[in-house]
């Protein structure tokens, strides 16, 4: 069995929106029903088990060192898009912050150089979905294509949780890039909270210098809580670093043929 898993460099990255994707337009036939971590194993034997998890980012390095068969994908977005993004079980608050990408990309770019370790941009997927398959159908030859990327929305019959990530099922769009300028205040207040995300923004391409940080100039922050969930604290990360190498046993346990054998036999049956 094939073992893919898809994580992100925050929440609001686009992992929701790949994952449907990937289930509706190609070949697999192991899935979960919206989010599982990377231990959480498979309910059934089959050919290729799609999971997916942002946070699972700060602990899949270990994982693909001891499981030949892992492929992670890692979804890549513009931070000052991803911490305006709002999320349909809590439209009051801004769902992600700064802090998840200052924490998070680390991790990612310890594993950049890795053979079943891809980078994905949402920007690119939202613009060009077919273009982005075929990256992945490139970094993943053994899948069978079903569908275009951009026939989604045709096709797609998301859980109640993965249509509450994603708001609707809807022809992939990109009109959500670039909102940050609607949202201005927002990014001074993280900004000021978190510290300068510039050499990051020109790191990795979404900006070419500082001058961007010329339209913030004069901008009230905005220092509002966010929905944020615990998972970008130091101590939260700290305590999935312990135990990192058992955690990446197990795993590799959970898909060898003895433990598949048997889920078939005296397992429950599942997607």
């Amino acid at each position: 069995m094939k073992r893919i898993h898809i994580v992100g460099c925050g929440p609001r990255t686009g992992t929701t929106l790949l994952t449907e994707m990937m289930i509706n337009s190609y070949e697999i036939d192991v899935f979960t029903d919206h989010e599982d971590r990377i231990a959480k194993p498979p309910k059934r034997s089959g050919k290729v088990f799609l999971t997916k998890s942002p946070k699972d980012i700060v602990v899949v390095g270990p994982v693909l060192k001891v499981m030949k068969n892992l492929y992670v994908i890692l979804m890549l977005r513009d931070p000052r898009d991803s911490i305006v993004s709002m999320h349909g079980t809590d439209k009051e608050r801004y769902w992600s912050n700064l802090l998840y990408w200052k924490n998070f990309m680390p991790f990612a770019e310890e594993l950049m150089d890795h053979p079943r370790f891809l980078v994905l941009r949402y920007e690119d997927l939202a613009k060009d979905p077919d273009a982005v398959q075929a990256k992945i159908s490139a970094f993943l030859p053994f899948l069978k294509q079903k569908h275009a990327f951009s026939e989604y929305h045709r096709i797609a019959t998301p859980s109640s949780d993965s249509k509450l990530a994603l708001g609707d099922v809807r022809p992939v769009s990109d009109k959500s890039i670039g909102n940050w300028r609607n949202h201005k205040p927002r990014i001074v207040g993280q900004i000021l909270e978190n510290g300068s995300i510039s050499d990051d923004l020109i790191k990795y391409g979404y900006e070419p210098d500082h001058s961007w940080e010329k339209e913030l100039e004069g901008v009230a922050p905005d220092l509002r809580e966010s929905h944020a969930s615990d998972f970008y604290k130091t101590w939260f990360i700290r305590n999935k670093q312990r135990g990192k190498y058992l955690r990446a046993i197990r795993v590799w346990f959970y898909h060898t043929p003895f433990f598949l054998w048997f889920l078939d036999k005296f397992g429950r049956s599942g997607k």
